[in-house]
């Protein structure tokens, strides 16, 4: 008998879900947030406010007045639950 190749690994749909979350709450959180002095003014307390809300985050949004809606770091935990959900996906498709 011959051994079949072995099958390529394949991500989980969860974790592609999750990278893609996050990529857009980077690219929300950046376009928000660059309102207020520039995309790299401030970036030390600015980047706070990717995964919380600071007094600092709280000052930007009382500051800002544009077109983007008001930045919320909803994406940011749904992607990080979803490539929770795709790591375990991934170590349980391994046993």
């Amino acid at each position: 008998m011959t051994d079949s190749p072995p099958q390529p690994r394949r991500t989980p749909l969860a974790t592609k879900i999750g990278f893609a979350l996050w990529v857009a709450a980077i690219l929300w959180w950046l376009a928000y947030y660059a309102q207020w002095q520039g995309a790299f003014g401030l970036l030390r307390l600015k980047v706070m406010c990717l995964g919380g809300t600071t007094y600092e985050c709280a000052f930007f949004q009382q500051q800002i007045h544009g077109a983007i809606p008001v930045y919320s770091p909803f994406l940011w935990w749904a992607g990080l639950i979803a490539l929770a959900v795709g790591l375990y996906q991934s170590r349980a498709a391994r046993r």
